[in-house]
């Protein structure tokens, strides 16, 4: 071997061993996004367990995110609504209603209404909740606006900020189904359309240890083609 291919060879060698290590790495991060996506979803589909053991007045647990409960509380006229969109449907708004349960005061998110049911009256006093705790991801300090108090418009389910403004606790429940007391017996709550929890966490990692193996094999091949046209000159 000449002289002139130790460089390349070596830096070849280098490129090739970092491609892979990144791809392996990737495949490493794979395994454990899809072990935190099946226990995510174990926590999610399971049997609804009463909250108690779940509720945490400093805000949602990361192991309890997602997790399926149920409670009986009381509904206050207290709100938050936050803009959202429905395919199919376009504008309107996540109710955030205030629920009292062992004295503690959180949200429950009801669900989606149109634009223009966005101060229509809603049931309140006794309500069953089945649902899922959720600490909400949908809020960026770079982009989200700050909300407008005056007309109760939300960009965000920021549990800081909404606990500071509403005066309840850094929780939520989001709401599968629910039902309230309305002339002594127990009527689904059907003022809002529910929105159950949906998992959105991406888990793109195959796709980049893909793209880092194949560029291995491209620099390997680089590589390879180089040094024979160093050789086909030395020779």
């Amino acid at each position: 071997m000449s002289a002139r291919m130790i460089l390349p060879l070596l830096f070849g060698i280098a490129g090739v061993a970092t491609l892979l290590w990144l791809g392996f790495w990737q495949l490493d991060r794979l395994a454990w996004k899809e072990d935190r996506l099946a226990q995510i979803e174990a926590r999610k589909s399971a049997a609804a367990a009463p909250l108690e053991p779940y509720f945490h007045q400093s805000g949602p647990r990361e192991d309890d995110n997602y997790r399926r409960v149920t409670f009986e509380g009381v509904l206050t006229d207290k709100q938050a609504h936050v803009l959202t969109s429905l395919k199919f449907t376009g504008a309107g708004f996540r109710i955030l209603q205030e629920v009292i349960w062992n004295d503690k005061a959180f949200l429950l998110d009801l669900g989606f209404v149109p634009e223009a049911q966005k101060d229509a009256p809603r049931p309140t006093g006794p309500v069953r909740v089945v649902g899922n705790i959720l600490n909400p991801d949908d809020y960026d300090e770079s982009f989200t606006p700050d909300p407008d108090l005056d007309k109760n418009i939300w960009f965000a389910r920021y549990l800081p900020m909404l606990a500071e403004k509403l005066d309840v606790l850094p929780f939520m429940v989001v709401v599968e189904a629910a039902e309230y007391r309305k002339d002594g017996a127990w009527v689904p709550y059907d003022a809002v359309t529910p929105l159950p929890v949906s998992v959105n966490i991406p888990n793109d990692h195959r796709e980049y240890a893909i793209t880092w193996f194949s560029l291995a094999v491209v620099w390997f091949g680089m590589t390879a083609y180089l040094l024979w046209r160093i050789r086909q000159k030395t020779v």
